[in-house]
């Protein structure tokens, strides 16, 4: 008889692999400085983010217990890999140094992984709507929508940096400044300025990867509408002191507290 893994069972696994290569991505940083490859300051940075990484890769299982819900098994892993991708591939294992084009992968994964929250926050927010091809539309429309407002928010970020301070831009678009000016303006080396190829790619990769994800669940979904729960968020049960807990979020004693009440006016009827 075959070994059936529970969603618990196999989000752990994938938990433990990612903090293994999270390890391992330290070792190596540890084994460059001490070969000489790697400096001391740099290597602390990646030290800081071996620890963010630890903490964001196992985000969704404090946010599942503190809120008290269960992401979709698909949307959690997507929250984990893309925590492991975006911050210990690029901060641990430093993919920058080696591929400068990794900033373009991880907006496409954005839009991939928002795209599969919103699948989950459409559910919650439409549980109560009809089942049919409307919801399926609304659902996948909502998590388009949803995915393109954080890619968007994102890169309103990304501005404001950029315009309090151009040289410190995390996204080294000042690279294209030629000359500046005291008026706070720039010549720069694109006539469309450095700032708007940078944003528009990253929305358009944003994009791609939010498409990438829905057009073929939209063809799943019209398929076989039940495939829509693997992204749903369900609220966890209730629990309650001195009983079991149920399916429903009701313990076993206080469903029996109810039946003893509904018990007592015939009992008052009795004895008058």
């Amino acid at each position: 008889m075959p070994i059936r893994f529970s969603r618990k069972h196999r989000l752990f696994a994938l938990w433990a692999l990612l903090i293994a290569l999270n390890v391992g991505g330290l070792i190596l940083s540890g084994v460059r400085l001490a070969g000489g490859t790697l400096s001391q300051s740099a290597f602390s940075y990646t030290l800081l983010h071996f620890f963010v990484s630890i903490f964001t890769i196992s985000a969704v299982f404090l946010a599942e217990w503190v809120l008290r819900f269960k992401a979709g098994e698909a949307t959690a892993a997507a929250c984990m890999l893309f925590a492991f991708f975006g911050n210990s591939v690029s901060n641990v294992w430093r993919m920058y140094d080696c591929f400068p084009q990794w900033d373009m992968v991880l907006h496409s994964l954005s839009g991939v992984l928002f795209a599969a929250v919103g699948l989950g926050l459409a559910l919650l927010l439409l549980r109560d709507m009809p089942e049919g091809g409307r919801k399926m539309l609304a659902v996948l429309l909502f998590a388009l929508f949803f995915s393109l407002a954080v890619g968007y928010l994102w890169e309103v970020f990304e501005f404001t940096v950029d315009t309090i301070s151009p040289s410190m831009s995390t996204q080294g678009w000042a690279d294209g400044i030629l000359e500046s000016y005291p008026d706070g303006t720039y010549l720069v080396n694109s006539r469309r300025g450095t700032a708007i190829l940078d944003t528009m790619e990253d929305m358009i990769l944003h994009l791609a990867g939010s498409l990438v994800l829905l057009i073929p669940l939209a063809v799943a979904f019209f398929r076989r509408p039940a495939r829509m729960q693997t992204f749903a968020f369900t609220p966890a049960p209730r629990r309650h002191k001195g009983g079991d807990v149920r399916a429903d979020g009701k313990s076993d004693k206080s469903t029996d507290a109810q039946s003893a009440e509904q018990q007592d006016p015939q009992r008052d009827q009795d004895a008058q």
